[in-house]
């Protein structure tokens, strides 16, 4: 079983992708992971995996701050992912991006890129969550991560159909 369906199951369950977003975060060099489902127009964070050497404290506040995020918390990138159903880049300089709350987030996590797909019905008109990956790299979209990422949520799309 890949990883990919690894995380289907357990999102499809409805149970904590801690565990296995920690293993995306060591299988794609990345600095953190994290996955949202929409509920009651919020997202609800999931699961959370961060790299090693991450400070337990800004992990901690990662969470605490994306717990339960409105969706007109527009600064970030999973609200705008959630929200125009597309992939949402940002970068350490919110001026490249408008995403200041994703930028502040990227900064801490000793990363430059942050990049956020939304989890969509068939349909494709309908956000069911949000996953999202923050890595050193400067990710553009065609990469290997985006794609990678792209895949991970026609997965859980997928899974979450199966329900």
């Amino acid at each position: 079983m890949t990883l990919n369906d690894e995380i289907a199951e357990v999102w499809r369950m409805g149970g904590s992708l801690d565990r296995l977003l920690a293993q995306l975060v060591i299988e794609t060099a990345s600095r953190a992971s994290g996955c949202w489902r929409l509920e009651n127009n919020h997202l609800v964070l999931v699961g959370f995996g961060w790299a090693d050497d991450m400070p337990d404290s800004i992990s901690a506040g990662f969470q605490d701050a994306t717990r339960r995020v409105p969706l007109g918390q527009t600064g970030l990138g999973i609200v705008k992912a959630a929200t125009t159903l597309q992939p949402a880049i940002g970068r350490r300089d919110p001026r490249n991006t408008g995403l200041d709350g994703s930028a502040t987030w990227i900064e801490k996590f000793g990363a430059n890129t942050s990049l956020a797909v939304p989890i969509c019905r068939a349909s494709g008109d309908r956000t069911t969550g949000v996953i999202a990956v923050s890595t050193a790299d400067f990710v553009e979209e065609g990469d290997l991560l985006w794609s990678r990422l792209l895949e991970l949520a026609k997965v859980l799309a997928s899974a979450g159909e199966q329900v």
